[in-house]
């Protein structure tokens, strides 16, 4: 709390150190993705569901566990779509005789045949179905995936790990001490394998700084890596030399770049590629950044590697990805914000003992002393003559046509307030229905935040509501008296919605 109140910025540290020193370290690093442990737990009748997020390809690591399990040529996989719903079925009722895997993919996609699943999964039979014999489900958050199958199966997800080191540890595991042994040039192998887990993570990761980081936020996959890793294997066992330039194009156009739209997000993942993939990286020590502490490590088992990212810090620098140290800055306040706000959500809202308020009390009261303060809405007919005063030419100055337009827009704002107000207040006494809107205000109000239905039709602000509401008024008093008492000598510049075209009318 009090790192909050100094540098809000800096909370999700302490954060992370106060959990770590109460429950363990475990509870801030990312757990591996444990496939198996999920199979041991389910039956012939119970679905397993991958409930998929952007980033994440769960399909390899089921095609790696069905070789490991001898299912590899038992498992069939179809993603669904339009008119694949009969074949799915087919597959399904083939599979249980025989005891195979099936796999269907995005059945998000496929809403129209989601209750026949519902119809195939509650007919089923343990006895007459073979024992070997598991649905794989893959789908995106949806309404339409069927609750009994839901709330029937496994789920499970493997969210894209968040930070370098977390990124870079899955990667290099996915490769597996076989792969990593496997090069016909090992040296030269082990040095740009581990450039590319490194260029994943960055890439991955310089997202979380919004526009500073890529202008669109694409979605690289694992798949992306391991096809990457799978061409560089290629291009070292079958060419004597290191192609640096054809590795750099593939790479970076093709691989990783057909999901990138925007010039010069091109530029930026061939020009920090470039910097990996170069004659020099085959010295020992040389630096992946700008920073000390990223670098290739020396030619090595795989486990020497992974030791060397476990070393690496937890939270990483900007320079890592090519950018300023203030870029964390915004980063930093969002993730605090949306921390703050999840928090919120899980608080309890009942209050115990008799001498305190009632939430629907302190909502009510609170809805009640705004509406005293608030003004009426402003009358334009009532201006000073100098207001909207009219140039030599006989049309009204551009100053005057500014604050008429900030003065509807105030006026829908003050309608607006006043409206969900006494709304608000009908609705905890129970005179009329409690909306969503209403039931979301209501929250806000609870928390100390300005409402959604006030921010729609209101200008760009950051203050709590207390200080919020206290603000608005102050900028409607402003206004105000620029209608009804003429020019002023001087303007409050941040009291407009549009202080853009303030200076635009000025000149």
């Amino acid at each position: 709390m009090f790192v909050k109140i100094l540098r809000p910025g800096k909370m999700i540290f302490q954060v992370k150190n106060f959990v770590k020193a109460e429950l363990g370290a475990k509870f801030i690093e990312s757990p591996p993705f444990d496939l198996e442990g999920c199979l041991a737990d389910s039956s012939n009748v119970t679905p397993i569901i991958f409930v998929l997020s952007p980033g994440a390809d769960p399909i390899a690591y089921l095609n790696a566990l069905a070789v490991k399990r001898g299912m590899g040529d038992k498992l069939h996989a179809i993603s669904l779509g339009q008119g694949q719903g009969s074949k799915a079925e087919k597959l399904i009722a083939e599979a249980q005789a025989t005891g195979a895997w099936v796999c269907l993919q995005n059945c998000h996609l496929s809403a129209s045949w989601m209750p026949e699943l519902e119809k195939i999964q509650e007919v089923q039979d343990a006895n007459l179905i073979h024992n070997d014999y598991r649905l794989w489900l893959t789908s995106m958050p949806s309404n339409a995936f069927p609750v009994p199958v839901l709330q029937g199966g496994l789920k499970l997800t493997n969210e894209p790990p968040k930070g370098l080191k977390a990124n870079m540890t899955r990667s290099l595991n996915d490769i597996g001490e076989e792969r990593y042994e496997g090069c016909t040039k090992p040296r030269e192998y082990k040095k740009l394998v581990f450039a590319l887990a490194y260029f994943h993570a960055a890439i991955l990761e310089r997202r979380k700084y919004g526009a500073i980081g890529w202008n669109i936020a694409y979605e690289w996959m694992n798949s992306d890596f391991n096809t990457s890793e799978l061409n560089l294997r290629m291009y070292l066992d079958e060419q004597p030399e290191v192609p640096y330039i054809a590795l750099n194009y593939l790479i970076a156009r093709v691989n990783y770049g057909g999901r990138v739209t925007d010039d010069k997000d091109i530029r930026t993942i061939s020009a920090m590629l470039k910097n990996l993939y170069r004659s020099e990286i085959m010295q020992d020590g040389y630096k992946l950044s700008k920073l000390d502490t990223y670098y290739a490590p020396p030619e090595g088992t795989l486990t020497e590697a992974l030791n060397y990212v476990a070393s690496l810090p937890l939270d990483e620098d900007p320079e890592v990805f090519g950018l300023h140290t203030n870029a964390n800055i915004a980063f930093e306040l969002k993730t605090v914000g949306y921390f703050i706000d999840t928090v919120l959500t899980m608080q309890p809202r009942a209050t115990g003992g008799k001498v305190l308020k009632t939430p629907e009390e302190i909502v009510t009261d609170a809805a009640i002393d705004f509406g005293k303060q608030l003004p009426p809405n402003m009358n334009l007919e009532k201006a000073h003559e100098s207001t909207f005063a009219l140039t030599d030419l006989g049309v009204e100055q551009s100053l005057g046509i500014f604050v008429r337009q900030e003065i509807i827009r105030f006026n829908k704002l003050l309608s607006v307030i006043r409206s969900s107000l006494v709304d608000l207040v009908k609705a905890i006494q129970g005179t009329i229905s409690m909306s969503m809107d209403l039931e979301k205000m209501f929250q806000k109000f609870l928390d100390g935040r300005v409402p959604d239905n006030w921010m729609y039709v209101g200008y760009p602000c950051l203050k709590p509501l207390a200080s919020w509401y206290k603000d608005m008024l102050k900028r409607i008093e402003f206004i105000s008296s620029w209608l009804y008492e003429g020019v002023p000598d001087s303007y409050w510049i941040a009291a407009f919605f549009f202080p853009q075209g303030f200076i635009t009318a000025t000149m």
